[in-house]
């Protein structure tokens, strides 16, 4: 009997390529549901924006969920086709889980190059050195994640075949190392930095939900909702989203991401005189067919026409009128007679008794943060005891809410609006600007300055006018992560010691950077735990830099003759009024310390009315002699000569779509929208922390300070001669 052949199983049929049907088979229905996940996941990755989006919560959210639904329906209605090209490619036998194994090693090692970059970026100045180490350190990163990926997928292999598990596994993977990675991206850095922070916020968020959201499949009781709902509500969430964004899009687009790139990018499309900026989605451009009006441009006085769309037109024309004859207050010397321009004063000789002027600008030291000012730590010992050798100013306020407002004034001697610069965010200032430094070296002084700062660098036009000027600080460590303060320093005695041979008076000005953002610790002054405590810590840091110039000036031959103006530049925003940073016009930003300590000047508290950063250009030209005309600000000499019932005009402060006057102790707050002004009153004196709205219950006070803030700075400058 012949042996019976062995039964061979036949092989199974490779299953047919095709896209996975609901259950009906209708191809709509599919894309119905696609674009309901799509919807859900774009509903969920836009919470981070809208949180960020303070002040536009819901039209954060809304604008943001268009922008990633607009940008996910597509993937979603091509998700079955590239898994059908994927497997053209991989071949119809390739393991089930080689898909998830290549997903999590692209999503793992992006994670960990993104970490590594942030870590060499915070702690690395030698580009050479952090790009070596990038590569050789995230070669052995994604080696190290090839071999691990297998083994995580292996764990999982027996359970991949349920879509869920592919978008879990993915979530655990990536969500401990991009939580890990963002507070490092963030601790301490600029706007640009935290722009990057959200944008990989949001696109980790958007992948994960994505992904997720992706490999399921809705329920029997849900299809045929999604199947009639899905396509009708995304494009209500679409157009509903587009339409708000003309409101909101400025909104979004601080608010950093994902969406707020989008958004940018939308703009540039709709710019249609090719000037940088666009009248939709946020843009800002108020004449969007005249290249020659947009954010930043140049104001042309007298023209009628608001060229930077600031709205801000009358302050130009104000301008372009002829100046108000200045009379200097008492000084030694002095005529009293009106002032010429600096274009009809030739170089002269000093005057026999002008004194030398140290000016140092305190960047970002906020007043009630400083023990000068009453602050319960002694974060400023210095600063108290100049402010015992000259007049210390109560009520003291910063010329803009950022950095640009506020230090080109000092400069310029003009407002940040009337000072000849281009449109960049960082501009330079332009050759015709007639400078601080210019005007004193036509009356014989020599000139000095130190900048702690890339922006005030040669190239940027900030050298106009000096003998001396030194970029060293900036050069030798990078502001914004290290510290500078002992560099300025350095270069300030540099400086100083070329200088004091010289019997001309000298102008020295130097600017100190450290208080700013990111707050580090320094040995020996410990002022508590917190963002804060680090922040008065650099006070004190910088207070002591302060000391040591002090103690350079009082050790030499020149000690008697040297006046001595300090101040802040503008404060710090810690969220009081829901907003970290700058740009927000409240007390916190605004109100710095101001000391004028004239050479044997008494010692003085002035308390009458606020001053501005504006009037330190006028008071240093009055010390030295210099005329007055054509400057911004009111000489604060006379107050610190002894005249402490003085009267000053109200004082102006700018930044992007803010504005505020304060007449102490009332302050006028304005906030700008496409629609109308909001308008905030507060009394400083009953309310130092602004939480009290007074609109409503003065209107009196209210329409009074906002005719001041329509006339513009300047406007009273004649009654700055007291009462």
């Amino acid at each position: 009997m012949a042996a019976a052949e062995p039964h061979t199983a036949a092989p199974e049929p490779a299953p047919a390529l095709r896209p996975s049907l609901p259950p009906d088979g209708n191809w709509r229905a599919l894309a119905s549901e696609k674009v309901a996940l799509a919807l859900s996941a774009a509903f969920v990755a836009a919470v981070p924006t809208a949180l960020r989006a303070q002040g536009a919560l819901f039209d954060g959210w809304l604008g943001a969920t268009a922008l990633t639904a607009f940008l996910l329906v597509p993937v979603a209605l091509l998700h079955d086709r590239a898994r059908r090209g994927y497997r053209s490619l991989v071949g119809r036998d390739a393991p089930r889980h080689l898909a998830a194994g290549l997903a999590l090693w692209a999503g793992l090692s992006t994670t960990l190059f993104t970490l590594l970059a942030s870590l060499l970026k915070a702690h690395t100045n030698h580009r050479a050195l952090a790009g070596a180490t990038f590569a050789v350190v995230g070669l052995g990163a994604a080696a190290a994640v090839a071999i691990v990926v297998p083994r995580l997928v292996r764990l999982g292999a027996r359970r991949l075949s349920r879509p869920v598990a592919l978008g879990a596994l993915a979530l655990l993977a990536l969500g401990p190392l991009a939580l890990l990675s963002l507070p490092l991206l963030g601790a301490g850095l600029g706007a640009e930095e935290r722009a990057t922070r959200a944008a990989l916020t949001d696109g980790v968020l958007v992948l994960a939900a994505a992904s997720l959201l992706f490999a399921v499949r809705l329920p029997r009781s849900l299809a045929r909702p999604a199947q009639l709902a899905a396509f009708p509500l995304a494009a209500l969430v679409v157009v509903g989203g587009v339409v708000r964004l003309e409101h909101s899009g400025r909104a979004l687009q601080s608010a950093g991401g994902l969406a707020a790139a989008c958004l940018e990018a939308l703009e540039r499309w709709t710019d249609h005189d090719a000037d940088g900026y666009g009248a939709h989605f946020g843009g800002r451009d108020c004449d969007d067919g005249d290249a020659r009006r947009h954010p930043g441009a140049d104001e042309v006085p007298g023209d009628g026409i608001d060229n930077d769309c600031d709205g801000e037109e009358a302050l130009a024309e104000l301008a372009a009128l002829p100046p108000t004859p200045t009379t200097a207050p008492p000084a030694p010397g002095g005529s009293g007679a009106p002032a010429p321009s600096p274009s009809a004063t030739a170089p002269v000789a000093a005057r026999p008794d002008a004194p030398d002027v140290v000016l140092v600008t305190l960047d970002s030291v906020r007043a009630d943060h400083t023990s000068a000012y009453g602050y319960g730590k002694a974060t400023t010992p210095t600063l108290e005891a100049l402010a015992a050798r000259g007049t210390w100013f109560a009520h003291a306020y910063a010329a803009g809410g950022d950095t640009q407002h506020a230090l080109l004034p000092l400069v310029s001697c003009r407002t940040f609006t009337d000072t000849a610069k281009d449109d960049a965010e960082w501009p330079t200032v332009r050759d015709a600007v007639d400078t601080l430094a210019e005007r004193l070296r036509r009356v014989g002084y020599q000139t000095g300055a130190v900048g702690s700062f890339t922006w005030l660098r040669r190239d940027r036009g900030f050298d106009q006018g000096f003998d001396h000027f030194s970029e060293e600080p900036f050069r030798r460590e990078s502001p914004e992560r290290g510290t500078t303060g002992e560099h300025a320093v350095a270069a300030a005695t540099e400086i100083y010691g070329r200088m004091q041979g010289d019997r001309r008076p000298l102008f020295l000005w130097v600017h100190l950077f450290d208080a700013h953002e990111k707050y580090l610790s320094h040995e020996g002054l410990d002022f508590g735990k917190g963002e804060e405590g680090r922040y008065d810590g650099e006070i004190a840091f910088v207070d002591r830099q302060l000391g040591k110039l002090v103690e350079l000036v009082d050790r030499g031959p020149r000690a008697a003759r040297t006046a001595w103006l300090v101040h802040g530049s503008i404060g710090e925003s810690f969220g009081e009024h829901g907003k970290k940073g700058r740009g927000e016009l409240y007390e916190e930003l605004l109100r710095v310390p101001l000391v004028v300590a004239p050479p044997r000047g008494p010692a003085g508290r002035y308390t009458r009315a606020a001053v501005s950063v504006l009037d330190l250009g006028p008071t240093v030209l009055d010390l030295a002699g210099a005329p007055l005309a054509e400057t911004a600000g009111v000489s604060l000499l006379a107050i610190a000569a002894g005249d402490l019932e003085r009267g000053h005009p109200p004082v102006f402060a700018a930044a992007e779509r803010r504005v505020a006057v304060v007449d102490w102790p009332l302050k006028l707050l304005v906030k700008r929208t496409q629609k109308r002004d909001r308008l905030l009153l507060f009394d400083l004196d009953a309310d130092p922390r602004e939480a009290r709205d007074l609109a409503e219950e003065r209107p009196q006070d209210l329409k009074r300070l906002d005719a001041l803030r329509q006339r513009g700075p300047g406007a009273e400058k004649a009654g700055a001669s007291g009462d």
